[in-house]
């Protein structure tokens, strides 16, 4: 927590609360944070609330409401989970105590503790969680029995440590894509990102209104009434700036709402000058309605065309507010 409230303090005098907190957090807080995480047994309690302190941090880089899903956040900010980071540091001190020398104090200790190690019992969960195999090695003597990590189809004997962590960081990315992709599935307001191929970082957060509009677009928390209705004064589902008496959803603020029409032809032309009518018109009758291109979400991201749609929001928006 004490994170949290340094990187607050940070971030309020800071044009670009994006590059500033993120890069504070994942290059000084997280190395900290994980200081002997190789060589300690976490429970899932104490992930848990690592987990949820890392998001707060990612909504206050984002400047992103509360009820923002946490896949959002790290697909636009590139983090790994504490879980998958702790498994990366976990089997790679375990490659690296199987190439000491016996007479090693590390070695030694850990051969000692081996029958009670709960670390030893927890580096098996890492590993067969990016289905890494073993061996066992039987030594004479002993209440259990030793084991070496191996890859798949019996490799890894002859790797070196620097082999083994080339391999290691390869798995745990795919391990992790793997969860946050299938942690997508059934999310109604990540319909647009499950075409989003890996988490990264995004170029066109640059710590203006545009881009914080822009990210709750891309994530379907906006402030619209078919989300805010229970709460905002009017109680209803319903587009109060137009007569068309249908829901105030995303797609309908940003391709139909009358109330914008002239911040929208702006945006059009734009998006015909970039990608041609033709081409446009025929995303349109796709099922997100281009709504993926037009926030930087389609596999041909045009900035230009991100920064036109920033610009609309920010129109769009204080015209709503009565600015």
């Amino acid at each position: 927590m004490q994170w949290w409230g340094r990187l607050s303090s940070v971030a309020k005098y800071r044009a670009n609360k994006y590059e500033c907190v993120r890069g504070i957090w994942k290059y000084i807080a997280v190395p900290s944070i994980m200081f002997g995480m190789n060589v300690m047994a976490w429970n899932g309690g104490d992930l848990e609330k690592l987990e949820v302190l890392q998001n707060r941090v990612g909504r206050l880089a984002l400047c992103a409401p509360k009820w923002t899903a946490a896949e959002a956040l790290r697909g636009d900010l590139g983090w790994s989970l504490f879980s998958e980071r702790m498994v990366k540091s976990v089997l790679n001190y375990k490659v690296r105590i199987e190439r000491m020398e016996n007479k090693r104090w590390v070695k030694r200790i850990f051969e000692w503790n081996l029958s009670e190690s709960l670390w030893e019992k927890i580096c098996w969960g890492h590993a067969r969680k990016l289905k890494i195999q073993k061996t066992v090695c039987v030594k004479i003597g002993r209440t259990m029995d030793d084991w070496l990590l191996r890859g798949h189809g019996g490799k890894g004997m002859e790797w070196d440590c620097n082999k083994w962590k080339k391999e290691i960081e390869k798995l745990t990315k795919e391990y992790g894509l793997n969860k946050w992709k299938h942690s997508m599935n059934g999310k109604t307001t990540l319909t647009w990102y499950t075409s989003k191929n890996v988490s990264r970082f995004e170029v066109f957060y640059d710590g203006s209104f545009g881009s914080q509009l822009l990210f709750a677009v891309r994530c379907k928390a906006f402030s619209v009434n078919r989300r805010t209705w229970r709460w905002n004064e009017g109680n209803t589902r319903l587009c109060l700036q137009c007569n068309r008496g249908v829901k105030e959803t995303v797609e309908h603020l940003v391709l139909e709402c009358s109330k914008y029409e002239q911040e929208r032809e702006s945006l059009m032309d734009v998006v015909h000058e970039q990608c041609g009518e033709n081409k446009w018109n025929a995303r349109c009758i796709e099922e997100d309605s281009g709504m993926r291109y037009l926030v930087g979400l389609d596999e041909e991201c045009n900035m230009t065309v991100v920064d036109a749609m920033k610009d609309f929001l920010v129109y769009a928006w204080n015209k709503r507010q009565g600015c």
